[in-house]
């Protein structure tokens, strides 16, 4: 078995595949951090896999044999849960969680599956923080993400603004930009950089650490405010940020997403590319063989103790 990390930060970037090598692919050009991860190569479908005990690149199915395009709600379900929630479903469904991902993500997510191998109850992290609209919107139609769900199944606290004024906690863009000029709320606004070392030191205090990041899926949308270079720029800032103090042999940085959007940006809908799966530090090994988006949380949950075969066998919901 490789030996267990301290701390793991699970970077869950929205919308991002491993797309053909071409001058329209941005993901085929990228900064010195991601680079970094790809062994000095962009991330497309030709970038080599790399397999070494402390660092695994390479890509992992997110079609989960399921005819039609991956939607967000199903990917997030079966990466988080190490289910084939569209199977279950019988369909790709997004981009909320479908009704029978539910029970799956109420006893079988990354969280609880922590939280039962190391009988750690502050063992796990959602680090986004939410703004009070959210909380607001959610609450009137109990409606939440696949994320907020498994949070509040496992009774992760979702965090807010008090916790983005102590350090504990980042807005969705990273900069604090967005709050302050879109919502008029006043929060530290950082560079990109700086986020990346506060998500370093909030990964500190915990065994699992999550972080969700959408306005990649949103750009290759066509909706969202920032320009695909700035999104991209950013997340290679915030890498560069965590890699600052990183310690390979006792932290891991897991980077993964639920299906493929932002490499094909003329293209608004999802694509069918794999999608990128990165392990990087202590541990790393783990994610050597996975090929699919439901091996990622298995593999996770074996570093804590767990077994890394599946979780339950279920059959397709009538």
């Amino acid at each position: 078995m490789p030996p267990s990390p301290a701390h793991v930060l699970f970077l869950f970037i929205d919308g991002i595949g491993l797309g053909p090598d071409c001058s329209t692919n941005p993901m085929a050009d990228l900064g010195s951090h991601w680079s970094l991860l790809a062994r000095h190569s962009g991330w497309t479908a030709r970038t080599p896999f790399v397999d070494r005990a402390r660092h695994v690149f390479r890509s992992v199915d997110a079609t989960l044999e399921v005819d039609g395009l991956p939607q967000s709600g199903t990917g997030q379900a079966s990466l988080f849960s190490g289910v084939n929630c569209a199977k279950r479903a019988g369909r790709h469904f997004g981009p909320f969680p479908h009704s029978s991902s539910k029970p799956v993500l109420a006893t079988h997510n990354l969280f609880q599956r922590v939280y039962a191998a190391t009988q750690n109850a502050t063992a796990c992290a959602f680090a986004n923080a939410y703004p009070p609209v959210f909380f607001k919107r959610r609450a009137r139609r109990n409606r939440w993400t696949v994320t907020t769900l498994c949070s509040r199944q496992a009774e992760v606290r979702l965090r807010s603004a008090p916790d983005v004024h102590a350090g504990h906690a980042l807005p969705a863009d990273l900069v604090g930009t967005a709050w302050n000029e879109h919502l008029n709320i006043a929060i530290p606004q950082q560079t990109a950089d700086a986020a990346g070392r506060m998500l370093y030191r909030i990964m500190q205090r915990y065994q699992l650490t999550l972080f969700e990041y959408y306005e990649t899926d949103k750009a290759g949308h066509g909706r969202s405010h920032l320009s695909i270079p700035t999104i991209l720029s950013r997340l290679d800032a915030l890498l560069g940020g965590i890699l600052d103090d990183f310690s390979v042999t006792r932290d891991l940085l897991l980077i993964c997403s639920d299906h493929g959007n932002l490499e094909v940006p003329h293209q608004k809908p999802h694509t069918r590319h794999p999608v990128p799966l990165v392990a990087y530090g202590c541990g790393a090994a783990a994610f050597r063989s996975a090929t699919t988006l439901t091996d990622v949380t298995p593999a996770l949950a074996s570093l804590f103790g767990a077994s890394a075969s599946s979780p339950m066998t279920i059959s397709p919901s009538g």
